[in-house]
Order: structure tokens, then C-alpha cells, then sequence
């Protein structure tokens, strides 16, 4: 199986959107002054933001099907909720709480409305009812204690994980700890 990952396909995800992050992602390297107790408390955060994206991206079939198995069962944003809490433990490991607040201001302000507004809209136009239906049962971030009723019992796949692109979201937030290891303890 061929891998996206690419010189190409890295070059498409540098937009106008993402360019910032990038930036913000520089600054929070070049400004971080870990301490050991932080950077665990944050790795463990971070570490189970991948694990969310990890087990989501295995389960999402973009613009085939509203995805109802694995996380989509709790949470009808998972993807978006991994990159939430990676966004604070890498936060928390760099001892950086300006960016901390200004990345959760921008979350909650501008990111999840935008992204919810534009998803939804294309959602129901494309799934219509069974889309209404999920988009009513199950909560965007605070996941559901119990799995939504009308699921799909569907396991996670490789194919689909690395479709989604999600090995270089996963190597890109290992390099972000190694280098906040580093800071630390290089």
C-alpha cells in the first residue's frame, strides 16, 4: 500500500490556514521552558490526543458514510478532540500558558463554530436524515457515556488510518516531543 505521505501531499496541507499553526507550532518550540513535572503531566494529554486521532482516523470514511463506529459512537468530533488536547499537553510540556489560552480561545471561538457550521451544512446535504439523526445524539466534544444506539459495529482499519493521513500527524507530534524532550533534558 502506497503511503500519502509525500513531498506533494505535505506541500497541499501548507494553506493560508494552516500557516499560522506552523507559526504557533514554531513559537511554542522556541519560547517552551519545560520542567519535568509539566512535561509528563502534558505528554500523558498529548499522548492520549493521538490515541483519540489514532482510533478515528482507523474509523473514517470521508464523504462515503456517516461514520457512527469506534470514537464516532462517543463523539462526533474525535478527530477535532485529539488535536484539542495534543494543542494543551504540548502546552502543558513547554510550560507555555499564554499560547495554552490563546490556542483554547481560538478553539472555542473560531475553530469549533467554524468547523461545525461548515460540516454540518455539508453533512446533512449529503446524508439527509441519518446524518439529522446522528448530528442530534451525539455531542461534538464532550463525549456520550454510552455509544450511540444506531452505530456501526465496524473495526478500525489500516487502510483507512493511512488514507486519513494520520502516520504524519502522528510522526509530526512525535517530533514535537522530542524536541520539548530535548529542551528539557539535552
Amino acid at each position: 500500500m502506497k503511503s500519502t505521505l509525500s513531498w506533494n501531499a505535505m506541500k497541499r496541507k501548507v494553506t493560508a490556514k494552516t500557516i499560522p499553526v506552523y507559526l504557533l507550532a514554531i513559537g511554542l518550540v522556541w519560547l517552551a521552558k519545560p520542567v519535568p513535572v509539566t512535561f509528563v503531566a502534558g505528554l500523558v494529554v498529548v499522548v492520549a490526543g493521538e490515541a483519540i486521532r489514532i482510533w478515528a482516523a482507523g474509523h473514517l470514511y470521508k464523504n462515503e458514510r456517516v461514520t457512527t463506529s469506534g470514537p464516532y459512537a462517543y463523539v462526533k468530533n474525535p478527530l477535532y478532540l485529539g488535536t484539542l488536547l495534543i494543542m494543551v499537553g504540548l502546552c502543558v510540556m513547554a510550560s507555555n500558558y499564554v499560547l495554552l489560552v490563546i490556542g483554547l480561545a481560538v478553539f472555542v471561538a473560531y475553530y469549533a463554530p467554524f468547523k461545525q457550521r461548515r460540516e454540518s451544512d455539508r453533512l446533512r446535504e449529503r446524508f439527509g436524515e441519518s446524518w439529522v439523526q446522528y448530528d442530534r445524539e451525539v455531542p461534538g466534544y464532550l463525549p456520550r457515556l454510552t455509544p450511540y444506539p444506531g452505530r456501526d459495529r465496524l473495526p478500525w482499519q489500516w487502510e483507512a488510518f493511512i488514507r486519513n493521513d494520520e502516520h504524519g500527524t502522528a510522526m509530526a507530534v512525535g517530533v514535537g516531543i522530542a524536541v520539548l524532550a530535548w529542551k528539557l533534558w539535552g
